[in-house]
C-alpha cells in the first residue's frame, strides 16, 4: 500500500471539520470543499478505507456515498502535523497499549526519541465521567470550554489536560519529560531512556531501589513542589507513574487526570495521591513513619 500524501491528508482534514454537522459526512459536501475533481476524491476515498483511516458506504438518506474519520486517521493527522511543526520526523512502533492510551516511538529532526502518546475514547469511561474522581480533570476542562458533558471530546480534553500540566511541571523544575507539542488527542514528548539508548526507562514498580529513603523523600518533595509551584495534582500517582532513568533520577509520567489545585475537590485527590505513594513504600521497603497526608494536603494547599 502506498503512503499517505497530502491531498489524503486533505481529504482527512475536511472529513474531520464536518463530523460536527454529520455522522456520515457526504461525498458531495468532501468534494466541494476540494479543488480535486471528484472522481478523483471518491478514488481516494476508497484507498483511506482501506487503510483503514475512514468508513466508506452508501448512505441511504443521502441517495451517495458518505465518509466517516476512525481513530486511526485522527492519528495519522496528528502525526502528520507533528513532523510539519518539526516534533518529529519518523515513527516507529507501538511500546504500549490499553484502554485509554497507546503509546508509539519517534525520532525528531535531529535524531532524539520522542514518544507520541494518543489518547483514546473508552464509552465506560464516557458514560461514568460525572460519577469518578478520576476523570476531574476532564470535567475541569469542559467547564472552562463552557461544554456539556456529552460535548466533550474526552481523548483531546485528555491530551490538552495532560500538556498544560506537564508544562507547568517542567517550568517549575519538577522532573517530568519535556513536553514538546499536542495535537489533537496525541500529546509528544522527549523520551526519558533507560539503560539502553532509545529504549523508555523502567517504572518504579519494576526496579528494586538502593535507596528507598531517599527516592521516598524526593518524590514527597516533588509532589510538594508540582503543587505550590506548578499548581496542580498528578490524580493517579502510584509506583506504575514514576519511571527512573539510567542515571537513577526519578520521572514523572502520565498527567491527563492531573487537577488544578482549586478545583473544588484538589484535597481529596491529593490525599488520595499522597496515600497511594506512602502506600506503596509502606509495603515494599517497610518505610512506616510517612507523615499524614491530610496534614500534607492541608499545609500545601492552604499554608503559607
Amino acid at each position: 500500500m502506498r503512503p499517505i500524501d497530502e491531498v489524503d491528508v486533505a481529504i482527512l482534514r475536511v472529513v474531520e471539520g464536518l463530523r460536527t454537522a454529520f455522522e456520515w459526512v457526504p461525498m458531495s459536501s468532501v468534494a466541494e470543499k476540494l479543488p480535486y475533481p471528484r472522481i478523483e476524491v471518491e478514488r481516494r476515498a476508497k484507498f483511506l478505507e482501506r487503510a483503514e483511516l475512514v468508513k466508506y458506504r452508501y448512505v441511504g438518506h443521502y441517495r451517495e456515498f458518505a465518509l466517516m474519520i476512525l481513530e486511526k486517521g485522527f492519528d495519522t493527522l496528528a502525526l502528520w502535523d507533528f513532523k510539519r511543526h518539526g516534533v518529529l520526523e519518523e515513527v516507529g512502533d507501538t511500546i504500549g497499549e490499553g484502554k485509554e492510551a497507546e503509546i508509539v516511538i519517534a525520532k525528531s529532526p535531529s535524531g532524539e526519541p520522542v514518544v507520541i502518546k494518543f489518547h483514546r475514547y473508552w464509552a465506560r469511561e464516557f458514560r461514568h465521567i460525572r460519577k469518578s474522581l478520576s476523570y476531574a480533570a476532564v470535567i475541569v476542562r469542559g467547564q472552562e470550554l463552557n461544554l456539556e458533558d456529552s460535548k466533550i471530546d474526552v481523548p483531546r480534553a485528555k491530551a490538552q489536560v495532560e500538556m498544560r500540566a506537564l508544562e507547568a511541571a517542567y517550568k517549575a523544575g519538577v522532573s517530568v519529560p519535556e513536553p514538546l507539542g499536542v495535537n489533537r488527542h496525541a500529546v509528544a514528548m522527549r523520551m526519558v531512556e533507560g539503560d539502553e539508548p532509545e529504549t523508555p526507562a523502567p517504572k518504579l514498580s519494576d526496579v528494586r531501589l538502593r535507596n528507598p529513603r531517599e527516592a521516598f523523600e524526593q518524590i514527597v518533595s516533588d509532589m510538594e513542589t508540582l503543587v505550590r509551584e506548578a499548581g496542580f495534582i498528578h490524580g493517579d500517582l502510584n509506583e506504575y507513574n514514576i519511571l527512573i532513568d539510567r542515571e537513577g533520577a526519578l520521572y514523572y509520567i502520565d498527567f491527563p487526570q492531573a487537577v488544578p489545585v482549586s478545583y473544588e475537590e484538589a484535597q481529596v485527590i491529593l490525599e488520595r495521591d499522597l496515600e497511594n505513594i506512602f502506600s506503596y513504600f509502606r509495603r515494599r521497603y517497610r518505610i512506616l513513619d510517612a507523615p499524614s497526608p491530610l496534614q500534607l494536603a492541608e499545609e500545601w494547599l492552604f499554608g503559607d
